[in-house]
């Protein structure tokens, strides 16, 4: 059982971020100091650590940013409760040649961000990687979701293309992560899940897949998920119930050992997703679920339906009160 302090709206969980959602005008990278954000994370660390739950805590380049998409040329701007990115290309054809530059402020922002808290740690806990948007969601972030979809049909080559340089994005700015940052109990975490693996980790997620049919993700997404996740020991796919049809591919990629399915505000409780859960376990991959508000019930429906192993339980709480009771009847038991 794992938990996360501070609400699903994670920006707001950075005091240093609020004033910059507040203003509701674009961020700019230097405009990100990371020195005001490092009391945030020793608050954070402090707080979990008081909690009786079995996390690593992992901290991670500020979550509430989206790190690939401005990365790769989006604005990101604040809207009070998050940060956002608007399209900056009308069309599609204006992202051929989309290329990562590593100058871009920020790509050095993040890996700034890496160094300092792995600097903070002093060996007390992981640095790994926030919440970064797939393919899917980069380009849809870029030119619009509905061009994303639309290019899936008009422009299948393009559409490969700019996939590919993403997953190449993605996997060039964690290698460089791992340079700047150190092992933590002779292993590494995954970011956001407060998760620790004895051994390098990469994991992904592909939200906008929602809108792709079976065979598209199988065209355009198949490779791409293999490609991203391509010589870590460990790696982990994060999953909303809009995209259980792709569920059984994404099971057939080899080298993939976690699902993560989200127990979303709005949407499908614990017990209305077990038949995927099942997916999962009789896969033989890893199963991590949650990362929204976990109620009883949905312990209740995991005890009695599902393996009793291979899984880890997230959630989301506004304070460790709420933490603790749920994990006391977790504890009540026999598992």
């Amino acid at each position: 059982m794992i938990a996360r302090l501070g609400g699903v709206f994670f920006s707001r969980a950075f005091e240093a971020l609020i004033p910059l959602l507040e203003r509701r005008t674009e961020i700019r990278p230097e405009e990100i100091i990371v020195d005001d954000f490092l009391p945030d994370y020793e608050r954070m660390y402090q707080e979990l650590e008081k909690v009786n739950h079995d996390a690593f805590f992992v901290a991670e380049p500020c979550t509430g940013l989206p790190w690939m998409e401005c990365i790769m040329g989006a604005k990101a701007y604040g809207e009070n409760v998050s940060v956002v990115t608007k399209p900056v290309y009308s069309d599609l054809e204006d992202l051929k040649g989309l290329k990562l530059d590593k100058n871009n402020p920020w790509y050095q922002k993040y890996l700034e961000f890496s160094k300092k808290l792995t600097d903070l740690s002093q060996g007390r806990f992981a640095v790994g990687q926030p919440i970064l948007r797939g393919v899917t969601d980069t380009i849809g972030a870029l030119a619009g979701q509905v061009e994303m979809a639309c290019g899936l049909i008009d422009e299948p080559e393009l559409m490969q293309e700019l996939f590919h340089a993403v997953t190449d994005a993605q996997r060039e700015l964690i290698a460089d992560q791992y340079a700047v940052t150190k092992a933590c109990h002779g292993g590494y975490g995954i970011g956001f899940y407060h998760i620790w693996t004895p051994d390098r980790v990469m994991w992904y997620q592909e939200d906008l897949a929602a809108l792709m049919s079976p065979d598209h993700y199988g065209e355009y997404l198949f490779d791409t998920s293999k490609c991203v996740i391509e010589g870590y020991p460990y790696s982990l796919v994060h999953l909303h119930s809009a995209s259980f049809m792709h569920l059984e591919q994404m099971l057939q990629i080899a080298d993939l050992k976690a699902v993560q399915i989200n127990r979303d505000v709005v949407g499908l409780s614990v017990r209305e997703m077990l038949p995927q859960c099942k997916m999962v376990l009789d896969s033989g991959k890893r199963l991590v679920l949650g990362m929204g508000p976990i109620v009883k019930d949905d312990i209740d429906a995991i005890y009695d339906n599902l393996p009793h192993h291979g899984i880890a339980i997230n959630m989301i709480a506004e304070t460790a009160d709420e933490v603790e009771e749920i994990l006391e009847y977790v504890d009540s038991k026999e598992w």
